[in-house]
């Protein structure tokens, strides 16, 4: 089994009430420089259902923009 973990993704129902310096700061301690997606999760749960990771097992694959890394 595989799982894709998000961070604060940008905009959800469950993000929709988050002030507007909240999403500041993520970005702002993001490499990337912005809050992830609700589109940018659902790519890595379509690469986990595709033949490209046929041989990937096991794995939880972080999808916030490295807010984790940074």
């Amino acid at each position: 089994m595989n799982m894709v973990s998000g961070g604060l993704l940008r905009t959800t129902d469950a993000s929709r009430a988050t002030p507007e310096a909240v999403f500041d700061l993520i970005a702002a301690n993001t490499p990337l420089r912005r809050v992830t997606t609700p589109e940018e999760a659902a790519d890595a749960v379509l690469f986990f259902a595709s033949p490209w990771a046929r041989a990937v097992t096991g794995q939880n694959l972080i999808v916030d923009g490295g807010l984790v890394f940074g």
